[in-house]
C-alpha cells in the first residue's frame, strides 16, 4: 500500500522509515522547506503539497504528523481541496479529540475521510513499533487496520493497535493515557526527593530505581527515570539531575484531561496535581520565597517510599480507568478498558506490568490499599521536610475520600443551602429540603 506522510519532523520521519520497512511505499512532504532536505532509500520527498497528492493511488491516504491545532486545521483545509471523494485523512499528532471531531464533520461535506489516530512511543517507538489508538467510522477501520497493524509494537503476537469508537474517540484515548503517564511520572519524581530524604544520593536513588522496575513496578518510565537519574554530562561529569532547569514543559493534553475529567464529574486529583507542579516549576513570580528545609530525620525508609509509589500508580490508573468509562459511555464510544490497556502493553510511553489490572478498577484499588501505610508515611516524611509530593499527597487524599463514612462536604452542602438555597438531600429518606434559615 502507497501512503503520505506530511510532517518530517523526528515522529514523521520515522514513522515514514518504519512504513518502509513494513512493505509500504511511502512519500512525504513537509511545509518547511529545510525539513524536506531530509532523504532516505526508498522514500520519496515532495516539493509541493499538490505533488504529493497527485503521487497517490485512490483511494489516497494521508497521515498528518505535525503540531497539534492551528497546523492540522489548515492542512485538513488545504488537503480537502485537493484530495477526491473516499480519500482518508489521518492526523497522527496529539490533537484534542474535540479538534478530530470538527475536522470528521469539515471533511464528510467535501465526500472526504478523517480519522484520529494517537500514537504513544515517542521517537523510539515511531522508528520500531508504537501504540496506536484508532477513532474513526467502522467503514474506514477495514481499510485502515492493515495498514497500521504493520507497523504497530506487538504484544503477546497481536499488534498493539485498537478501534475505540468513531470521530474523536482515538485522540480521547490518548489524551488519557497522556494524563495518566503526567501523574505516574510525577509519582516517580516525588519519590526521587524522598529517597534523597533516606540519606541516598540522586545516582544511588537512581539505582534504586533500577532495582525497582524488575518488580511491581515494572514499566518503561521506572526504567528510563532509573537511567537518568545515573546519567552524569559527559563534559563536567556532573550528574545530568544537578544541571537541569527543573521548570517543566507540557504540550497540553494533561490539561484538556482535566478540562474533560471536569465536564464529565470525573475526579483525577492525581492527574490534576501533575499538571499544576509543571504549571508551578514554569512561573518564577511564584517561585519567590526560599524557605529553609528543616533538618530532620524522618524516619522514613525506601520501603516506604516503594510502597507510596505502587499506591500512587496504581490510583493513577484507576483514575484514568474511571474517566474512560465515563466517555465511553457519555458519548457512545466502544472504549474497553482491556482493550486500552493491551493497546499501552507494548510500544507506549506507559508501558507496565500494573496495566495486567487496568480493566479491573477494583484491583487498582487493592492494590492501592495494600501498599497506603507506606503512602502514608512517605507523605508525612514529606511534610516535615518540607518537600513538596503534590501527587502522593493528592493520592493519599483520594484513597481516603473513597474509603470514607463521611466526607467534609456534608459542611459544603449546608454552606451552599445557607447562601444559595440549594437544597439538601435526606441521608435516611433521600428527601429533598431546606434548612432553618
Amino acid at each position: 500500500m502507497k501512503l503520505a506522510i506530511i510532517g518530517m519532523g523526528v515522529m514523521g520521519r520515522n514513522l515514514a522509515l518504519n512504513f518502509r520497512d513494513a512493505g509500504h511505499q511511502c512519500v512525504t512532504w513537509d511545509p518547511w522547506p529545510q525539513a524536506r532536505n531530509w532523504s532516505a532509500e526508498g522514500i520519496e520527498v515532495c516539493d509541493t503539497l499538490e505533488a504529493l497528492v497527485n503521487s497517490l493511488p485512490v483511494p489516497s491516504i494521508v497521515l498528518l504528523m505535525v503540531k497539534s491545532g492551528r497546523p492540522v486545521f489548515e492542512l485538513t483545509e488545504q488537503l480537502t481541496g485537493l484530495l477526491e471523494t473516499g480519500d482518508v485523512i489521518i492526523d497522527g499528532g496529539n490533537s484534542n479529540y474535540l479538534d478530530t471531531e470538527t475536522n470528521v464533520v469539515a471533511c464528510r461535506e467535501h465526500g472526504i475521510n478523517f480519522a484520529g489516530l494517537g500514537v504513544s512511543g515517542g521517537s523510539e517507538g515511531a522508528r520500531s513499533g508504537p501504540s496506536m489508538m484508532l477513532g474513526c467510522a467502522a467503514e474506514m477501520r477495514i481499510m485502515l487496520e492493515p495498514m497500521l497493524a504493520n507497523v504497530a509494537a506487538r504484544h503477546d503476537g497481536k499488534p498493539c493497535l485498537g478501534w475505540f469508537g468513531e470521530g474523536g474517540a482515538g485522540h480521547f484515548v490518548k489524551m488519557v493515557h497522556n494524563g495518566i503517564e503526567y501523574a505516574i511520572m510525577q509519582a516517580i519524581a516525588e519519590s526521587w526527593q524522598l529517597l534523597e530524604l533516606t540519606g541516598l544520593t540522586s545516582f544511588a536513588a537512581g539505582r534504586q530505581l533500577d532495582i525497582w522496575s524488575r518488580g511491581p513496578l515494572a514499566g518503561y518510565l521506572m526504567e528510563i527515570s532509573g537511567e537518568v537519574l545515573q546519567a552524569s554530562d559527559p563534559l563536567s561529569e556532573t550528574l545530568l539531575i544537578d544541571l537541569v532547569d527543573d521548570a517543566a514543559g507540557q504540550k497540553g493534553t494533561g490539561g484538556w484531561c482535566i478540562s474533560e475529567a471536569v465536564n464529565l464529574g470525573v475526579p483525577v486529583p492525581s492527574i490534576m496535581a501533575a499538571v499544576t507542579m509543571r504549571q508551578v516549576s514554569s512561573h518564577e513570580v511564584l517561585r519567590v520565597l526560599r524557605e529553609h528545609r528543616p533538618e530532620t530525620d524522618t524516619g522514613i525508609t525506601a520501603e516506604a517510599v516503594h510502597d507510596a509509589l505502587v499506591c500512587a500508580v496504581a490510583l493513577a490508573l484507576a483514575q484514568g480507568a474511571h474517566l474512560l468509562t465515563v466517555a465511553s459511555q457519555e458519548y457512545d464510544w466502544k472504549i474497553q478498558l482491556a482493550e486500552a490497556a493491551r493497546v499501552w502493553r507494548q510500544g507506549s510511553i506507559l508501558r507496565m506490568a500494573m496495566l495486567d489490572r487496568f480493566a479491573d478498577p477494583a484491583a487498582l484499588f487493592d492494590t492501592a490499599s495494600e501498599h497506603a501505610d507506606g503512602l502514608r508515611l512517605s507523605v508525612a516524611a514529606a511534610s516535615t521536610a518540607a518537600v513538596p509530593v503534590p501527587v502522593m499527597s493528592a493520592s493519599l487524599a483520594y484513597l481516603d475520600s473513597c474509603a470514607a463514612d463521611q466526607l467534609p462536604t456534608a459542611l459544603v452542602q449546608l454552606q451552599r443551602d445557607r447562601f444559595g438555597a440549594h437544597g439538601l438531600k435526606h441521608k435516611g429518606t433521600g428527601e429533598t429540603f431546606h434548612g432553618p434559615w
